[in-house]
This record gives structure tokens, sequence and C-alpha cells, in this order.
């Protein structure tokens, strides 16, 4: 509903001042393909020369609200122009999402750049798939594209259309919602955001102990996309030839600007980017911004004063729009460096009302605290120890894949929680209460050590910060495939009954947090059996073809007790 209000008054404010506005729509550009794409371009009535333009390269067929995200260019002294993906609006091919975006995007950005009204320079921006499709954009780089910000990119392959390896349920609504029509109608927009529809199907697929690839039949409408996603679960070539490769990004010398969010679902995508890019191009001109947004926070206008119920800092608040035309005035123009940018990584303290900046990411700290998973309990959870303790200690897990009857869950959007949510699949760990704050920032690293009976498992990892006043903050929500860990590209299954080690590290989000004194940490380690998601029943064979008929044996896990959390730690700490 908020979405839909905020939407309404952005129309308003654009209809109001639209006659500013020369707009072009239906513009049909012929690719040497043969194929097509679909594009508006804004100008603003009173531009007297050619200007810069600031490109949308979209897959949600939206005029309206397209016209508006132009006119904002156009009132910052752009030409505003939107394209919309092959397959989209008047293009007559049939809309494949993100197969084509790289190889349409040299002939788009050649277009822009040769039309009159523009000065020969673009710059790109967008969140979310608009994020991905400017990686797409740059596998070839025009030399007219000069910037790209994205914002929230979908990592394809890395987190959508799974999560560091494991199949989501919503990716079949989502193909539905960007690929059945030609525009956004009211239809499909209503179906997309029927929450109680989709935790139909999915409780529907959940119960049934059907295989995940019958889920598209299950919800009625048997769909190729989706299968041919799941034939191909590693992030190998199918996924690999859709961004840039290392030698693409070793030559990508334009200036970059990502901004992504520490409860962005599309966290780890943007940062695969960013790693990738300065990996392999040790002069990338590539900036940072992180700080406690989600996926809808970071479209908005400005940043939301909280998310999930938890009030951000009055620092972390400003205006995402005008930062990113202030950056392509930087860039475009030749106007100042946004302030913010003081080095390649920008990050916000949650709880310090304040600002960090590295170098890089491996400048940011070096300093580890380390907790480990002690047997020993106390108060009904098990201890978060900062000693290994007994290192030959176990803790035993057993997990029935055929017990359906209380594991069905709808997920925890809340940041911010009086309650702490666990089922019978999970073993909780709680620390000692901090004598001082102490700082964080970086990823959960880290190694769990185990036994088991089958050649995988999936596993979650939550920590928490246990506020003095009893209110749980989340700091982490990840899970991952453990024959992935080392490698999202090759699967390596586990050796039943032989130790094995999951590798944390590269495998969780950033987060940034001043722990205050007095609180815990509480993390949660679980197996998930849930509707949402695949199931992993741990036979080795690809999970999306795996039945509950492969549940015969229960999962039986010894953890040890040298598993162990890391945390980095900012100095001053």
């Amino acid at each position: 509903m908020k979405k839909i209000i905020l939407l309404l008054l952005m129309l308003a404010t654009y209809r109001a001042s639209a006659q500013e506005f020369k707009i072009t729509d239906s513009i049909v550009i012929k690719l040497k393909s043969g194929s097509e794409l679909t594009a508006i371009v804004t100008q603003n009535k009173a531009m007297s020369k050619p200007l810069p333009a600031i490109v949308r390269y979209s897959i949600y067929t939206n005029m309206e609200a397209d016209k508006f995200f132009n006119s904002i260019a156009c009132l910052r002294g752009y030409v505003g122009v939107t394209f919309y993906v092959r397959g989209k609006y008047l293009s007559n091919q049939k809309a494949e999402p993100f197969a084509h975006d790289a190889e349409d995007a040299y002939e788009m950005i050649d277009w822009v750049s040769k039309q009159s009204w523009c000065d020969g320079k673009v710059g790109m921006y967008g969140a979310s798939y608009l994020g991905f499709s400017q990686w797409a954009s740059v596998k070839n780089l025009h030399p007219a594209l000069k910037t790209i910000v994205p914002q929230s990119a979908v990592g394809i392959g890395v987190d959508f259309p799974f999560h560091n390896n494991i199949n989501l349920g919503y990716s079949l609504n989502w193909i539905h919602y960007a690929s059945d029509n030609k525009v956004l109608d009211n239809k499909g927009v209503q179906e997309f955001a029927d929450q109680r529809k989709w935790a139909n199907v999915f409780n529907e697929w959940f119960i049934s102990g059907k295989s995940f690839a019958s889920l598209d039949s299950i919800e009625g409408r048997p769909n190729e996309q989706f299968q041919e996603w799941l034939r191909h679960p590693s992030f190998d070539d199918y996924w690999k030839k859709l961004t840039p490769t290392a030698l693409e990004y070793a030559k990508l010398n334009i200036p970059v600007l990502t901004i992504a969010g520490y409860y962005d679902v599309d966290q780890s995508g943007a940062m695969h980017y960013f790693k990738e890019h300065h990996k392999n191009n040790k002069n990338a001109d590539h900036y940072l911004i992180l700080g406690p947004y989600d996926h809808f926070g970071l479209q908005q206008m400005a940043m939301p004063v909280s998310v999930g119920g938890y009030k951000i800092d009055s620092a972390a608040i400003f205006k995402i729009y005008k930062l990113t035309f202030d950056w392509f005035d930087y860039i475009l123009k030749g106007s100042q460096k946004p302030s913010l940018l003081k080095e390649k990584v920008n990050f916000q303290v949650m709880g310090a009302n304040r600002w960090e900046h590295a170098e890089s990411l491996k400048k940011i700290t070096s300093k580890k605290l380390n907790f480990f998973l002690s047997p020993v309990k106390q108060s009904g959870m098990y201890k978060l120890s900062k000693s290994s303790g007994n290192k030959n200690g176990i803790i035993r897990q057993r997990i029935n894949f055929k017990d359906r009857n209380s594991t069905i869950s709808a997920g925890n959007a809340l940041v911010l929680d009086t309650l702490l949510h666990t089922d019978k699949n999970s073993l909780v760990f709680e620390s000692d209460a901090f004598d001082q704050p102490m700082s964080i920032a970086g990823s959960l690293d880290g190694e769990l050590s185990l036994n088991l009976n089958k050649k995988d498992l999936d596993i979650t990892v939550q920590l928490y910060e246990k506020l003095a006043n009893g209110n749980y903050l989340r700091l982490y929500n990840d899970m991952l495939r453990a024959s992935y860990a080392k490698d999202h590209s090759k699967r390596q299954l586990l050796i039943p009954g032989k130790t094995s080690k999951i590798k944390l590290t590269g495998n969780t989000f950033f987060v940034s947090r001043k722990i205050a004194k007095g609180s815990k940490l509480v993390f949660i380690l679980g197996v998930p059996v849930e509707s949402g998601m695949e199931i992993n029943y741990g036979t080795g064979k690809i999970v999306s073809q795996e039945t509950i008929a492969d549940a015969d044996d229960d999962l039986q896990l010894e953890w040890h007790s040298n598993s162990h959390l890391s945390l980095s730690v900012l100095p001053g700490s």
C-alpha cells in the first residue's frame, strides 16, 4: 500500500510539470539481429543544446512511472531515456529475462549517443533488474557510456533465481510478472502481489512431497524458463555469459557507483560485481555505498526512516536520487564529487549514527573476534563462547524431512523484533553480555565443522543482537548449500561419516553495527525445510529433482565445538 501511495504522489508531481517536457514514446529501435527495443525519450522543452542522456534499461513496462523517472533527469539538466528489453512493449520478440540484455546494449547506447539531442555522453542508473542490465551493458563497453550507477543490482546466478545455489519459489512468481505480458497491467501486478495465492501454491507443493521442479505444474502453468533455470544449479557458463568476464572487468575503466543495503535481498549480487571489478582491475574507479536499507528502500526517492521496525540513524537518511544525479553531475559535467564518497568503500555504522570509509573492503579492519559453538547449555540455549573450550564437544541434531506439520515458514521480514523466531530444526546459541560497546563491519566469517550421514545439506545462519530490553536486532540472515560453500561454480559433495568443513566466509551479507554494552549475541543455526525454497534431501542428486521418497533416512548431524563464527571488529572497539 505504501508503494502505491508513493507512486501516485510521484505521478501527480510529474503530471503537474509535464507541460515542461517533450515526450516521445513508442520509439521502436531495429537492431542488426532483427530484434527490436522500445524507448521513451523525455526532453526539457527549454533545452537549447544537446545534453548528456541518462538511460534506464528495464524489463518492467510501466510507461507512466517511466515518464516520471525520465522527467527527473530532465529537471537535472539531462535527457531522460527509458529502454525496454527485447520482447517488451512494442518489441515483437518473446520476452526472455536476462538473456539478451548484454547482446542488445551496445546498439542501444550507440543509438542514444547519435541522436541530435545527445551530446555524445551517456550515463545509466536503476535498481534491481535495472542494476543487472547496467552490468550487462558494460560487457561490450560503448565509448559513449561514461558511468553506471547500479542500485541493489540483481546478481544473476548469484542471488537470483537461486541464492547461494538454493532455488527459491519466488522466481516462478517473478517470471510470470516480468514475462507474461508486453506491459505491466493490473492483473499481472495484482497476481505478483497476491501473497495468499503464492503461499497456497508453495504450501501445496511442500505438503505434496513432489520435486521442486514440479512447482510450475502444481501452480497450473508449466514454464520452460523456470525449467531452464533449474537445469543450471551451479554458477556455470550459462549465468556467467550474462555479465562481465574477468577480461571485461579488467577493461572496464569507467567510474561506477554501487549502492546496496544490509537488508537488501540482492546485496550478494551488488557485492559480487564490486568485488569482481576490483579483483580484475587494480585501477577500478568503483565506489560503494552500504547502509541499513532493504530492496524496497533502495528504490525510493529518499531513504526511508525505518526498515523492518528498526529506526534508521539520521546520518543514514539521504535523498538517493539527489546523490545519483550529483554523481552524474560529477562525472558528466565536471562538478564536485558527492561528499559522502570519501573512499571507495563507504558504510554506515548502525547505532553509531556515523559513516565510516575505507580504501577497500580488505582495508576496513583486520581485527577479528571469534565465538565458538559450545555444547554447554545455559537458560535453555547453547552457549556462544569466546573460548574454544572442549574442542571435542559435539551437538547432535536430527532432521525428519517427512515431517511437514510445523515447518512451513513465511519468513520473518522484521529487523527489530520482540520475539526470536525458531523452529524444531534450529539450534540456538547465546553469548554473555558485552561489558562495553563494540562496532563490527563486514561479512559473517567462520567455519562450521560437522559429521553427517548424507552427501549434502542446506543450512540457515542468523545472528541477532539481543538488546538489554530483550528485543532482537537482526544482524545477519543467510542460507547456503554445503556442497557449494567453497565454490559456487562447482558442486563438491560431502562424504557421509567423514568430518566436513562448511566455510561461511564469502557466503554471507555485509553489515555494520555498534553493538551496545549489555547486549548479547544470539546465533541460530538451522536446516531449512520450508515451503519457499527447494528441499535438499542430501542424496547428491540435483536437488530440484529430489522428492520426499529420498527422505527414508533422517538427516543426522554432529556439530563440533571447534565450529566458530568470526566478526570483523572496527579499530577502537
